[in-house]
């Protein structure tokens, strides 16, 4: 059974598809109350900026998520083909981030899922 799980794992991921079912642009999940705090509204683009760098992604607001925090999916910002031969980028790469001085001070490994940002409401 194990090696079942496998293949179908490995199956999804070379299947970009499978990462956006639910979440086809890799939003920014941001909740109610920092939505209206930021001026952000549903489906409008935000900048978001960590010591690293910035990006923009489209805006989720989820009530499942506590003030002060914001979500964003992995697997995306990767360059992927298209139908007619071309590429498309859709979604934040997360790595471009994420600073690698901000890490685990004993497994070494950069914190993603406690990465200090701002985001603010980019005007379209």
């Amino acid at each position: 059974m194990a090696g079942l799980l496998g293949i179908l794992v490995q199956e999804d991921l070379l299947d970009h598809a499978f990462l956006t079912k639910r979440d086809p642009q890799g939003t920014l999940r941001v909740s109610p109350h920092d939505a209206q705090q930021l001026g952000l509204s549903e489906g409008t683009l935000a900048r978001i900026t960590t010591s690293r760098g910035t990006a923009q992604a489209v805006v989720e607001i989820d009530d499942r998520l506590q003030p002060g925090h914001a979500a964003l999916p992995n697997g995306f910002g990767l360059d992927l083909p298209t139908q007619d031969g071309h590429t498309e980028r859709t979604g934040v790469a997360l790595n471009t981030l994420t600073d690698l001085t901000w890490r685990d001070p004993i497994a070494g490994t950069p914190w993603h899922k406690h990465v200090p940002a701002r985001i603010e409401h980019r005007p379209t």
